[in-house]
């Protein structure tokens, strides 16, 4: 999975802190289309931590810490003139003890996706566990519904850990 982080970075390894953004969070403005000053005013209004560095394709990392412990990753895609219409959550785990067979593992992924549908789990290349969530703006995205579907990737992360421990 370190791998898959380092591809991710391509080249913006040294994260550094960001100041907070200009952007306030306004829960009924429509956004078009998503920006970093968007990102970073949803973050900040759920007290979350945040450290971004560029990537190669011109769109940043962003490193997050969510209020709850969660720790991701996001970045965009579909951008044009840093204007973007998807936003890709990431949260790696640890390959979870007990779960020696990767059939057993998958077995336990694909039962945690049909409870908690707003973000897939699946094992990793290197058999650890990614949880992902895919935030689309196209035609149009109120920033408090882009709020709440971080949220559900946040709470997602949760309740994977409680639902792998059964």
């Amino acid at each position: 999975m370190k791998t898959l982080f380092l591809a991710i970075a391509a080249g913006g390894l040294a994260l550094s802190p960001v100041v907070a953004s200009a952007q306030t969070y306004q829960e009924t403005r429509l956004l078009q289309t998503m920006d970093n000053a968007d990102l970073e005013a949803v973050l900040d209004s759920m007290g979350a931590t945040w450290k971004s560095s560029p990537r190669e394709d011109d769109t940043d990392l962003y490193q997050i810490t969510f209020a709850n412990g969660l720790k991701a990753y996001g970045w965009y895609r579909v951008c044009e003139d840093d204007q973007c219409r998807g936003l890709v959550l990431v949260a790696q785990f640890s390959r979870p003890s007990g779960y020696d067979s990767d059939a057993a593992l998958d077995d336990k992924l694909r039962g945690f996706n049909d409870t908690a549908p707003a973000a897939k789990a699946y094992r990793g290349a290197d058999g650890n566990v990614v949880l992902q969530s895919y935030v689309i703006s196209d035609s149009g995205i109120m920033m408090g519904n882009m709020k709440a579907q971080i949220e559900v990737f946040r709470d997602s992360g949760g309740s994977y850990q409680n639902y792998i421990s059964q």
